[in-house]
């Protein structure tokens, strides 16, 4: 059968939908033009059936101006998918021989692109919000807590591999917070390669450093267990922030807490 009659073309168009708008919210139809110019054996009603599915999976919900945006479920599931189809591919190259990759295709974009990158990402207004409630929390009496942010640094000769295993830990450290860094700690992803850490108590210094010894415990797991992550370089920082009176906003703890994160990488840089 051809692929245009089979699923594999609402698969494929499920991961294309996934990736693109982990950058930022975008039209159907601006989205659907650039597949089109890659020119791939697939029918278009394929790209219909995967919208529709992710939207009614709640992986996907609409947008202002007829767009829609990456839920934090999606975001899970592109992980999941990147996983899925970098297993798949070696196999599909080694069948095919070797192949050179065709340029992606330039298009003209409809409507001019939002100014998303990290602050604007889905991810980063959930930890926002969670962030700034908390700051009105303690405001009020509540109980003083802190913000360490994560860095995940990977270095590895393929860069499919290389954001695999970022993927990969970031999803073993959003699971398995509690048990990794404490009763007490409630985990985001923030940005493409960290996730940040917001606990109630007043020492982030030590907070950090529990983050980054089981961070780097976690990927040398990886590394020692999967083959392909075989011969990985890398390197965890993590830096933080305690709220206080005299920091006043949610901006200026992250960017307290951002602060130390660049301090960190610059301290182990140097060493």
């Amino acid at each position: 059968m051809r692929p245009a009659t089979t699923g594999l073309a609402t698969a494929f168009f499920r991961f294309y939908l996934l990736d693109t708008l982990s950058r930022e919210p975008a039209r159907p139809a601006s989205i659907l033009a650039h597949v089109a110019a890659e020119k791939l054996p697939f029918a278009t009603g394929a790209f219909g059936r995967a919208l529709q599915s992710l939207l009614e999976g709640g992986h996907l919900v609409p947008a202002r101006d007829g767009m829609v945006a990456l839920t934090a479920l999606g975001a899970a599931e592109r992980v999941a998918e990147r996983e899925r189809w970098s297993a798949v591919m070696p196999t599909v190259m080694r069948l095919l021989g070797d192949v050179a990759p065709r340029p992606a295709p330039a298009i003209a974009e409809a409507v001019p692109a939002y100014r998303a990158k990290v602050a604007d990402a889905y991810a980063e207004r959930v930890l926002v919000a969670y962030v700034r409630d908390r700051v009105a929390s303690a405001r009020e009496g509540g109980r003083p807590f802190g913000v360490v942010l994560v860095a995940i640094g990977i270095e590895h000769p393929n860069e499919a591999t290389r954001r695999a295993m970022v993927h990969r830990a970031i999803r073993a450290s959003l699971g398995g917070a509690t048990t990794l860094f404490g009763g007490d700690v409630d985990a985001f992803r923030y940005g493409d390669e960290g996730i940040a850490l917001v606990a109630s108590r007043e020492d982030h210094v030590a907070l950090a450093t529990i983050a980054r010894a089981r961070v780097d415990e976690l990927v040398r797991s990886m590394t020692s267990t999967v083959r392909a992550f075989h011969g990985a370089r890398w390197h965890v920082h993590a830096g933080g922030a305690t709220w206080a009176i005299e920091i006043g906003t949610t901006g200026a703890l992250l960017r307290a807490a951002e602060d130390a994160l660049r301090t960190d990488g610059e301290a182990m840089t140097a060493a």
